[in-house]
């Protein structure tokens, strides 16, 4: 039953976060099995914590499911989300006591460990609005992660690293600073998607370079990475709503080079993609990048 929930909420936890909170709260009330407790914090730290924004509820149901318990190396990352559930209430003393638990479970190299948890909690803040808060720790932990090398916790990273640069793609504006910081970001995802994902988490990584490049005013380079992406597409398989989206950034990026002929080609081909989609959610998200495709500016 557990895992069947672990498994389906994923699907609606970012629409239903509070039935979500509800279930995983109503399913902790009997002991959660060792091989399903940092599955279960991470989804309940994710859902409580970042969309309903209420951090303390989020600890309480992670100190709950731990309760009596001792972090091994099967379930040290469990501690790991409590650390920064707590963290993320305001208490640093006790997010460190347990992100020591985390570390000390583990292997005596814990280094691939560590930078993890710096990218979860940098990801964790990002995901709750404190996006410059969080560039300070994702800063120092990407530069830990090129350190360590193939010790570094590369889907760790290349997931934060996505996150921080589509969140300051999305904002109204931005500083200098932010800007560098959103292109940092980005190339990172692509080059530890590289390391650790498939061929789709590279044309997902080339799209969101393409994104950024579009923002940044640079439409060269956005129509290189989308037609990177969009080559990766057909020499490996078919995902016709990637490659709509990557209609769109070149639409855009056509746009602001001055080459309307193109856009409108590029429009033409998305449209008839989307035309074939009944998802109301994936359809708004698409109405969305189409009209900033064809506005011509960042």
């Amino acid at each position: 039953m557990l895992e069947t929930l672990l498994a389906e909420g994923r699907s609606y936890h970012d629409t239903e976060s509070l039935r979500l909170a509800g279930e995983l709260e109503a399913a902790a009330l009997a002991p959660v099995a060792p091989p399903l407790l940092a599955k279960f914090l991470q989804l309940s730290t994710h859902t409580i914590g970042e969309h309903l924004g209420d951090w303390p509820r989020a600890r309480r149901l992670a100190e709950r499911v731990l309760e009596g318990q001792a972090a091994t190396a099967e379930t040290a990352m469990a501690w790991a989300w409590l650390s920064i559930a707590r963290f993320l209430e305001g208490d640093a003393v006790q997010a460190a006591e347990a992100e020591l638990q985390c570390l000390g479970a583990g292997d005596s190299d814990f280094r691939g460990a560590l930078i993890e948890t710096r990218f979860m909690l940098a990801a964790a803040m990002v995901g709750s609005g404190r996006t410059d808060e969080a560039a300070a720790i994702y800063s120092g932990a990407l530069a830990l992660a090129r350190r360590a090398g193939n010790a570094a916790p590369a889907r760790s990273v290349a997931v934060a690293s996505n996150n921080l640069a589509s969140e300051l793609a999305e904002a109204v504006s931005r500083t200098p600073s932010q800007d560098a910081l959103m292109e940092t970001a980005a190339q990172a995802a692509h080059e530890f998607w590289k390391r650790c994902g498939t061929w789709v988490n590279e044309e997902r990584a080339l799209y969101l370079l393409a994104l950024v490049a579009n923002v940044l005013g640079r439409p060269s380079e956005a129509l290189g990475h989308a037609g990177a992406a969009l080559a990766i597409i057909e020499a490996h398989g078919d995902e016709p709503v990637d490659a709509a989206f990557l209609r769109l950034a070149r639409a855009r990026a056509l746009g602001l080079s001055g080459d309307a002929d193109g856009q409108k080609v590029e429009l033409d081909f998305a449209d008839a993609a989307a035309s074939a989609w009944r998802d109301p959610s994936l359809l708004e998200w698409f109405a969305r990048e189409r009209a900033k495709s064809c506005r011509g500016h960042p």
